[in-house]
């Protein structure tokens, strides 16, 4: 089977990634190394920890040119960065997104078929654009929508379903 090779838009970036888990997981650089297309790795353990890390290892330049990349970098990138900041911050997470980075995980969320999601990050963007500066406001109002979601581990499990069962959507540019 031929090893897979990324555009070189994005090659920097799987490296980067790919060298920061070997450091996690050692004995795979060793004995099996995780391999640059991330999503054909089967353990979802590993797989779920490179979608969390990967917006943190994308290059600037593949940043700029977010758009040109395949649909699922476009998809996770917004989805992995906000997630990642609610670990670290919590709710101030919807502030520090705001007009920059909500629309584009509403958007992907809407995507991944998690609508209800989308929906509570959408009432969250509208609570910012009416009170910018109030984390509560925000937590509020994404609270105030009916969110089968909302829970951390029903949404990663789902977003473990929609990566997986789309595979197709890491490789090319797909808007289907």
């Amino acid at each position: 089977m031929p090893s897979y090779e990324p555009p070189p838009l994005i090659a920097p970036s799987l490296r980067a990634l790919r060298d920061y888990m070997h450091v996690f997981y050692p004995e795979r650089a060793r004995t099996a190394p995780i391999p640059l297309d991330f999503w054909s790795e089967s353990d979802d353990e590993i797989f779920l920890d490179m979608l969390g890390y990967l917006p943190l290892h994308l290059a600037e330049d593949a940043l700029a040119r977010l758009d040109e990349l395949p649909e699922a970098f476009r998809i996770a990138y917004p989805v992995f960065r906000l997630e990642d900041d609610y670990e670290v911050n919590g709710w101030t997470a919807l502030l520090n997104a705001g007009e920059d980075l909500l629309p584009s995980a509403v958007a992907a969320y809407e995507r991944a078929g998690m609508t209800s999601e989308a929906q509570a990050l959408a009432a969250a963007l509208e609570s910012i654009r009416a009170n910018p500066g109030d984390e509560h406001a925000a937590e509020r109002a994404y609270k105030s929508v009916p969110n089968r979601y909302s829970d951390d581990d029903t949404r990663l499990r789902e977003l473990l379903r929609f990566f997986r069962g789309n595979a197709g959507l890491w490789v090319g540019r797909s808007d289907a």
